[in-house]
């Protein structure tokens, strides 16, 4: 006969994210936390969050059709997702960010207003590689530098944040994503740690970079960016090897079909003009590269932040801009340096070979000139009526230039610098004296004999007659001695007429607010980038300008929002000044405590649970052993120990090559190659097949006391909190407290202590059941102690959210009570043969839970922590919320909280 000792507990519960230790993502917790936060001279952020507002899922989703990624590239994405972390706005400013496997984001998806604002990835061999929101960093010592490579010139340095190229196949026939470290997602913040990978595939070099990135939700539409670029190099490693001394942070971008326009506001004034279309503050957008100051880019060319106006917005379509006219070098053709153009076939270059990036003509080349010549008309002869006009040959260039094939048409030509113009761009020619001139439909040849001064062209006109007139109306020159110069331009049509109903103000936009770079921390400088892809993708970059060595950290925190133009300028000139720049040396840290234990042929690592805590305990596994103190951050003679697996083999230390093959041989971590044929795979396992792929886990930062070790697997569940739960064997002890009556409970919520609970005192101010229960925990509760209540909310589900999965089991937490509890940590496990679970008041209908980690954790907070027997989120929240449904009902749901005890 199996008889059932009921816990009866009654319920409303509420889920926050986890610092506790004792568990993998608790770890992750307490090593990112300390990471970004727990060093000297840190600024606090002023984003409060908007946890109530903010859902996150480490499930991959699927793909979001709305995204539009190249279609030769979306079957990579799963293997790339991490986590997605979702805003829900009752102002059209929601929003969902995809977080890849190095940390960044690649997705920034905003519905109701310009949809994804990443570019779609058609990039050769870079699907999320480069096209993404991430950090890099260069050594400037070895990229592309001569004879510093064994003597031989290096190929390319650049660490992403994001991964590698698809260029070392076999190996990245799948894309080598950067490896996630370290992941935690609590309330309205989700942050990540990854190891940097070198980009460019196969490499010589190793990668000494850890990358870290915190994505808050301030809500409004406001994301709050934290990144972090750490250098973890031992401090006796070669500066030269190791320094780094360029970087973005981030290089990012936007899709230029959604957000075809940038703006910035006045540098001096700090004004954001869009709303008149003759004095739009816009930026030129030239091709990546061509931002020299003083350049076609004019006052967006590359600058020091602190000169210039703190952020820059991308807007949607529609807004009306009228650019001046652009000049004419980049569409003529040139003549060859040293040639006669004897033979005009041969003699003349494109504007692509014979133009420098500011558009001057490189040294020796010649550009055909246009002129009407002294005491002529342009003489224009017939060539034909075509569908887009009527072909004329006429005398407006110099002789000595050769055979040109333009074939430039009015619907495709465009200022190279304002891309958005597209086929509404218009072409002519002008008088360089008056202006005065007409629009051409078509170009020929700009030349064709070096003999005659004939140009080849069409202008809109329905006979010969009238494009003869058309010309020879304003290029008559029969009466000047001199020639007439000529100048062709390309236009963006003028707008002299908006529409009545034009609304600049509400079109969509996405700003990165970078702030003025100025930080006393900070002994480099900061600039803003930008330029045009020729893809559609609009780089977007902050660089630092400065030397990041061993030990040390790079730390920006910055913003990017979602929102109408018309609230951009308020938004950013508040935010600029919360900007935050740092460069912090390990000596600067105060961490806590990490310690390894090990039990038989496996370890685990625990954190101290509160920062800068300075004991862990294991006491729960009388086997397990302290092997290995450690902290949770960088600290002078500490490094980083990684977890690696490669297929069935593993290996604790810090080296992070430890299986990559070559390693000891031709290379040394953090050294790079000895041989410029001998390449340095991370991604590979030494004597395994290419397919097989390592993985890595940040377990903490420890000395040369604590020894790399092999063979040993990571087992978060040998160190656990003691459970609350009777034990079900017999004591062989005598107990030392009378047994309670038959007729009492054990009690399991835990309850705020006399005071209540608020944020200034939520770490201290619960009690287990055995203090605020009389019995030790059996009885009545005491005076003035508070007893969590279990429930679900009126008119809504349990709302529960995922926190990953462990084994078999699924992690959630769910809405079950009401704010004014703080942090408890029961970890409570239903003892061998019995079940535990969370039941309706009013008809017992409930699910089984397998483990308990919090009742509460914040005082702001309504949710519990729980595990349910699931292989996924999805089928884990609908066993929760097909019984514990209340949508419908005005009224809370009481929920009682059971532990069926077997006894045989």
């Amino acid at each position: 006969m199996t008889l059932h000792k009921l816990a009866l507990c009654g319920i409303i519960a509420g889920l926050t994210a986890s610092t506790a230790a004792f568990d993998v993502n608790d770890l992750d917790a307490a090593i990112l936390q300390d990471m970004l936060e727990a060093y000297e001279q840190h600024v606090s952020s002023t984003c409060t969050g908007a946890a109530g507002s903010t859902t996150f899922t480490f499930d991959y989703p699927g793909l979001n059709a709305a995204s539009e990624w190249y279609t030769p590239f979306e079957s990579f994405e799963q293997d790339l997702f991490l986590a997605a972390m979702t805003h829900t706005d009752a102002n059209n400013r929601s929003w969902t960010i995809r977080i890849g496997q190095g940390g960044n984001m690649y997705s920034h998806f905003v519905p109701e207003l310009h949809g994804e604002t990443m570019p779609p990835q058609a990039h050769a061999n870079a699907p999320w590689i480069d096209e993404v929101h991430q950090s890099v960093s260069v050594n400037t010592n070895l990229n592309f530098e001569e004879t510093e490579c064994n003597g031989e010139t290096c190929p390319a340095y650049y660490i992403h944040g994001a991964g590698t190229y698809q260029k070392d196949n076999p190996y990245t026939s799948t894309p080598f994503y950067s490896q996630s470290l370290a992941k935690h997602c609590d309330e309205a913040t989700c942050t990540f740690a990854a190891w940097g990978q070198q980009a460019h595939l196969a490499t010589i070099f190793t990668s000494p970079i850890i990358t870290l990135n915190r994505f808050t939700n301030c809500g409004d539409g406001i994301i709050e960016h934290t990144e972090m670029i750490y250098n973890f190099a031992p401090a006796d490693s070669s500066p030269h090897l190791i320094d780094q001394g360029y970087f973005n942070v981030p290089w990012s971008g936007v899709r230029p079909s959604n957000l075809p326009i940038a703006l910035e506001p006045d540098p001096v004034t700090g004004e954001l003009s869009y709303a008149d279309p003759n004095t739009v503050d816009y930026c030129p957008m030239c091709g990546w590269g061509l931002d020299e100051q003083g350049g076609a880019q004019g006052r967006c060319a590359r600058g020091n932040l602190q000169n210039l106006g703190g952020y820059t917005s991308f807007v949607g379509n529609g807004l009306y801009v009228n650019r001046p006219a652009a000049d004419q070098k980049p569409y003529l053709w040139c003549r060859k340096p040293d040639v006669d153009c004897s033979n005009a076939s041969t003699c003349m270059a494109t504007p692509e070979e014979c133009y420098n990036g500011d558009n001057s003509p490189k040294e020796g080349y010649t550009p055909v000139v246009l002129e009407v010549p002294a005491f002529s008309s342009p003489d224009c002869q017939d060539r034909s009526g075509f569908a887009d006009g009527w072909e004329l040959q006429c005398k407006m260039r110099r002789t000595g230039f050769g055979h040109t094939i333009p074939y430039l048409s009015s619907s495709t030509v465009n200022d190279p610098c304002a891309p958005w113009a597209g086929a509404d761009s218009k072409m002519g020619f002008y008088r360089a004296d008056t202006n005065e001139g007409f629009e051409a439909t078509f170009i020929r040849h700009w030349s064709f004999s070096p003999s005659n001064q004939l140009m080849y062209f069409r202008v809109d006109a329905p006979s010969f007659a009238e494009a003869k007139d058309m010309v020879h109306s304003v290029f008559d020159n029969t009466a000047n001695s001199d020639v007439l110069p000529i100048h062709f331009q390309a236009t963006p049509p003028t707008i002299t007429n908006a529409p009545a109903d034009y609304n600049p103000g509400a079109l969509p936009s996405v700003t990165f607010v970078a702030g003025d770079g100025i930080s006393p921390l900070t002994p480099g400088n900061f600039r803003r980038r930008i330029g045009n892809s020729n893809r559609d993708y609009y780089v977007y970059t902050n660089n630092y300008l400065g030397d990041l060595e061993a030990g040390y950290a790079l730390s920006k925190r910055a913003f990017v929002f979602a929102r109408e133009l018309e609230s951009v300028k308020a938004t950013a000139d508040y935010l600029k000044s919360k900007v935050v720049y740092d460069l912090i040396q390990d000596t600067r840290y105060n961490p806590r405590a990490i310690d390894i234990y090990k039990s038989g042929a496996s370890f685990d690592a625990v954190a101290a649970t509160s920062t800068q805590g300075t004991s862990t305990t294991c006491s729960t596994s009388p086997s397990a052993t302290l092997v290995c103190s450690g902290v949770s951050t960088p600290m002078p003679d500490f490094s980083p120990f990684f977890y690696v697996t490669c297929g069935d083999s593993t290996y604790l230390g810090p080296d992070p090559y430890f299986f990559t093959p070559g390693n000891g041989d031709w290379f040394t971590f953090p050294g790079m190659s000895n041989n410029n044929t001998k390449m340095i795979r991370s991604y590979a396992c030494e004597g395994q097949d290419e397919t097989i792929r390592p993985t890595w886990k940040l377990i903490g930062f420890f000395d040369s006391a604590c020894l790399s070790s092999v063979g040993f697997t990571y087992d978060d569940d040998i160190c656990v909190a003691p459970s609350e739960e009777p034990s079900p064997q017999p004591s062989s002890q005598p107990s030392l407290h009378p047994s309670p009556a038959s007729t009492l409970t054990k009690k399991y919520l835990w309850c705020s202590k006399p005071g209540g609970c608020n944020s200034s005192n939520e770490a201290s101010c619960m009690a287990p059941p055995s203090e605020c229960y009389t019995e030790d925990g059996y009885g009545s509760v005491n005076p003035d102690y508070t007893p969590i209540e279990l429930f679900v909310l009126p008119n809504t589900t349990p709302q529960c959210r995922d926190r990953g999965q462990y084994g078999t089991d699924r992690e959630l937490e769910c809405k079950f009570h009401t704010t004014g509890f703080g942090r408890t940590r029961p970890y409570i496990r239903p003892p061998a043969g019995s079940t535990m679970g969370f039941y309706r008041e009013d008809t017992n209908k409930g699910f089984e839970a397998t483990f308990i980690r919090h009742w509460s954790w914040r005082s702001h907070g309504q949710w519990v922590y729980l595990r349910v027997k699931a292989n996924d989120y999805v089928t884990a929240r609908n066993l929760v919320h097909a019984n514990l449904n209340n949508g419908g009902n005005s009224q809370p749901l009481p929920l009682k909280f059971e532990m069926r005890e077997l006894f045989e």
